[in-house]
């Protein structure tokens, strides 16, 4: 077990606990608050998906800095137990679910509750061909928000996802090894 900083908004400097690197890659704190600035216009009252939650790093990083609520989806149960132990000591438990299920499958609940997000996190282990098969899951079902953004983060070896119908990628931004790929509905 490790601990990483958020880096910055309300909760800056505050530590939580990542899983061990053999569960999961926790962002670094400056590609987090990075993508936070990046992010900046979109956040406040935002609503977040994070359909691979690792660490849950970046949803808190973007509750710190002014998103509304989210939901984290977390395979892993000693990961998702972390997650858990991260919103209780940060007093989130309002503003943050978590689901200890598969998050591919975790797309077509949401669509059947009528559920939509602003902001939807794509950020699984890298080489397992995650990020495209969660994007086309998602193109089958409505979950995104009109002026919602989809993330997905990769490795730089790995190709940016296929853009599925209805959608269109919107730009890139490369820190070394992680890479993240923007994409929004094509209105």
């Amino acid at each position: 077990m490790g601990e990483v900083r958020i880096a910055s908004g309300r909760f800056r400097g505050r530590k939580i606990k990542t899983p061990s690197e053999e569960t999961t890659r926790p962002l670094l704190t400056r590609l987090r608050k990075s993508l936070a600035d990046v992010m900046r216009p979109q956040i406040a009252g935002s609503r977040i998906l994070d359909l691979f939650g690792g660490s849950g790093a970046i949803v808190l990083e973007l509750i710190s800095n002014g998103a509304d609520s989210a939901v984290i989806v977390e395979l892993d149960k000693r990961a998702a137990d972390l997650i858990s132990s991260n919103v209780f000591s940060l007093n989130l438990q309002k503003e943050i679910e978590l689901l200890n299920m598969d998050a591919v499958d975790s797309i077509a609940s949401f669509s059947l509750k009528g559920k939509t997000f602003d902001i939807i996190v794509i950020a699984p282990p890298y080489g397992l061909s995650l990020q495209q098969k969660a994007f086309d899951v998602l193109s089958d079902h409505n979950i995104l928000s009109p002026q919602g953004v989809i993330i997905v983060q990769r490795d730089k070896k790995e190709p940016p996802c296929d853009v599925p119908e209805g959608f269109v990628f919107t730009r890139t931004r490369n820190y070394g090894r992680t890479i993240f790929d923007f994409y929004s509905r094509n209105s």
